[in-house]
């Protein structure tokens, strides 16, 4: 029995749903919802990293920092080749990292470099920008995340 457990839980981090990641999203608002649209830029923070992978996911604030949130629909310059930072207003983590500017011409899955939110370092990676989480009547879509 302890072995099927073993070999259970080794499975699951294998396919990484038990592992935590952080994203940066781009969301619009979802059609239906009242003028002036807004476009938000914000980071996620995600324990089981695949909850913001799914388009069901409605990521909850506590695990959100805003970067921009506008109605001119121009959304946060992620790669900018600045170190950047976001703290978690729940729990008053700070997550810091720097996407060089060049990435922008690397394909989807790129390395794009590290972050840290001050416990351990997270690699970064340029994502596939496809729809992900939802957020207060946002749809996400993905540009990069931290594993």
């Amino acid at each position: 029995m302890l072995a099927l457990t073993f070999f259970a839980s080794a499975a699951l981090l294998a396919q990484g749903a038990l592992s935590e990641g952080i994203h940066l999203l781009n969301c619009y608002s979802m059609t239906g919802t009242p003028w002036p649209h807004t476009a938000i830029s914000l980071v996620a923070y995600c324990a089981n990293d695949a909850d913001c992978s799914k388009t069901s996911y409605f990521l909850p604030s506590s695990d959100v920092c805003i970067m921009s949130n506008t109605t001119d629909a121009t959304f946060h310059q992620w790669a900018d080749g600045t170190d950047q930072s976001c703290t978690f207003p729940s729990s008053g983590v700070t997550f810091s990292w720097n996407i060089p500017t060049t990435i922008g011409w690397d394909p989807v899955y790129s390395p794009a470099g590290t972050g840290s939110n001050g416990y351990r370092s997270f690699d970064g990676f340029k994502d596939d920008g496809t729809q992900g989480a939802v957020f207060d009547f946002h749809s996400c879509s993905k540009r990069y995340y931290y594993i």
